[in-house]
C-alpha cells in the first residue's frame, strides 16, 4: 500500500461547494490507507434518524441550524472527535490515518489541530463548481438552482459571526488551512494526482 507518512495522519478537508473535497478523500482512502468520513454524510444520517428518511426536515441545509445546535450542545469539534474514535477502534485497518471531508466549522478545524493534523482547503472557479453541482445533485434541494441561487447558498457560509466556532464559516476555514488547492481540472484524476503531490511536498 502507498503511504504519505511513516505515521498516521489526520487530515481535515474543507472548501467551497463542489470543489472536490470528497474526491480527494476517496483517493486517500482507496490508495493510501485512510479512513475517509464525510462530515456532511454524518449530519445527513443524524437528520434521517431523527426526522425520518423521507421527511423534508431530513434535508441537509447550508449552515444547518440542526447541526449548529448540536455543536453548541456537544462542543464545536464533536464530529471530528467521533471520526477520531472510529479510527482509533479500527486503526490497524487504516494505517494512513483519517481524513474528515466537508468540514465547515472552525471548531472542527481546531480539533484537527489538537490532533497535530493538517487542514486542507479546496477551491475552484464558482462557475465550474455550479456546473458540477447540477451534475451531482446530491441533495434534492440543489435541483434546478440558478447560478445566483447557488452563490447565495454559499454566502450563507461566509457572512457569519467570525467568533462563533459552531457555525459553518468558510472564510475562517480558508484562513486556518495549512494547504490551499485550486481545482479547476476537467477530470477528477488530474485533481487527485496534483493534490497528492502537494500533500507530499507539505509533509
Amino acid at each position: 500500500m502507498n503511504t504519505l507518512s511513516n505515521k498516521p495522519l489526520f487530515i481535515g478537508l474543507s472548501g467551497t461547494l463542489n470543489a472536490g473535497k470528497d474526491s480527494l478523500g476517496e483517493k486517500l482512502a482507496d490508495e493510501y490507507g485512510f479512513l475517509h468520513i464525510s462530515t456532511s454524510d454524518m449530519i445527513r444520517e443524524m437528520k434521517r434518524k431523527e426526522f425520518g428518511e423521507d421527511s423534508p426536515k431530513a434535508l441537509l441545509l447550508r449552515n444547518d441550524p440542526y447541526i449548529n445546535r448540536l455543536r453548541e450542545e456537544k462542543g464545536p469539534g464533536f464530529l471530528i472527535e467521533a471520526v477520531y474514535d472510529k479510527w482509533q477502534a479500527n486503526k490497524d485497518k487504516y494505517p494512513g490515518g483519517f481524513v474528515a471531508s466537508a468540514m465547515r466549522a472552525i471548531g472542527e478545524a481546531e480539533m484537527i489541530k489538537k490532533l497535530n493534523g493538517l487542514i486542507v482547503f479546496v477551491d475552484a472557479d464558482p462557475k465550474v463548481r455550479y456546473e458540477r453541482s447540477q451534475l451531482r445533485l446530491r441533495d434534492a434541494n440543489e435541483a434546478g438552482k440558478t447560478f445566483e441561487q447557488f452563490m447565495e447558498t454559499e454566502r450563507s457560509e461566509i457572512d457569519v459571526d467570525p467568533n462563533d466556532k459552531s457555525v459553518q464559516n468558510l472564510t475562517a476555514m480558508k484562513d486556518t488551512a495549512d494547504i490551499s488547492i485550486e481545482n479547476n481540472h476537467d477530470s477528477i484524476s488530474e485533481f487527485q494526482e496534483e493534490a497528492i503531490k502537494i500533500l507530499r511536498k507539505q509533509l
